[in-house]
């Protein structure tokens, strides 16, 4: 029998500590956003101790980035022969994200972060450019299998697509329903498939 080293043991304690840790940072950041994330706040509303809470996150930093990474999506992308489908249902799936879960409510105080902050300000970018690379690895894979049109800006098109979700969410705060997911997805796309892309077999 092969006995796990002590020093990798995770201490199930301090598994829960860290959870109700986040649990409450994400509370704060949705009600009071970046201002309101404290230690002393955060102790308050989880019960743990803010000893406890120094010992997981060195500074409000590493806590607030922790915190919203722990509510961020897992975006999948689907693949199917209809192109059309797989990015309306890619985007319906962003739309609803940004609207309806923690991660939508919290994202504005990782942007004000990385205002202030060059640290957070890399990290935001690197999730944001690891979110973007799903729509641009998708958006290259069908214009290599001759599906888009060789000229076209993928770069472009990437910000054509997601771009007004965005826009909608956090500035116009105007409604993005399915139809308008629907027709973004092929106003954006439907020019650029080639005519045998356009309808799948």
């Amino acid at each position: 029998m092969v006995h796990q080293p002590l020093t990798d043991r995770i201490d199930p304690r301090c598994t829960r500590s860290q959870q109700r840790v986040l649990a409450a940072a994400v509370e704060l950041l949705r009600e009071e956003g970046l201002h309101g994330l404290t230690f002393e706040a955060v102790a308050a509303r989880s019960g743990v101790a803010k000893t406890t809470i120094y010992r997981h996150y060195a500074d409000r930093e590493a806590m607030h980035l922790a915190a919203v990474e722990s509510v961020g999506p897992a975006f999948v992308m689907p693949i199917s022969d209809d192109l059309l489908a797989d990015f309306t249902a890619f985007l319906e799936a962003l739309n609803h994200t940004l609207h309806h879960s923690d991660f939508g409510a919290i994202l504005l105080t990782a942007l004000d972060g990385a205002e202030r902050s060059a640290r957070v300000e890399h990290l935001a970018r690197t999730a944001a450019n690891q979110r973007r690379s799903i729509v641009i690895t998708r958006l290259e894979n069908a214009q290599r299998a001759g599906r888009i049109v060789d000229d076209a800006d993928l770069e472009l098109v990437c910000d054509e697509l997601v771009g007004p979700l965005f826009y909608r969410r956090f500035m116009s705060r105007q409604p993005a329903s399915a139809a308008f997911v629907a027709r973004l997805t092929n106003d954006v796309l439907a020019p650029l498939l080639r005519p045998a892309a356009a309808t799948p077999p």
